[in-house]
């Protein structure tokens, strides 16, 4: 098992290009992009169902073992959850790989 940080990053489905193109100046060497998520918080109902997906949030989960790249990635995100909202959460975890 390798220690490492575990970034989640809801936000609005039709921002996860935006997000995806930060990743990319970033360097980040991977991510996982969950679409179509629901639920319910600061912003109200958020469903995953509806067809123009205007009120559909996705997750993005990123694994790093390195903490500078951590403070990287949330340092460039925060203007874009300033102005846009969403949540990002980072906490420590241990990886298994193959």
């Amino acid at each position: 098992m390798t220690p490492s940080y575990r970034i989640e990053i809801v936000i609005e489905e039709p921002l996860a290009p935006q997000l995806i193109a930060l990743f990319r100046k970033l360097q980040v060497p991977g991510y996982t992009l969950i679409p179509r998520v629901g639920g319910n918080g600061d912003r109200g109902v958020r469903r995953g169902d509806e067809l123009a997906g205007d009120s559909t949030n996705c997750i993005f989960l990123i694994i790093c073992e390195d903490r500078e790249a951590v403070e990287r990635i949330t340092e460039a995100l925060g203007p874009v959850l300033s102005r846009y909202g969403g949540i990002c959460t980072v906490s420590a975890c241990e990886v298994l790989t193959h």
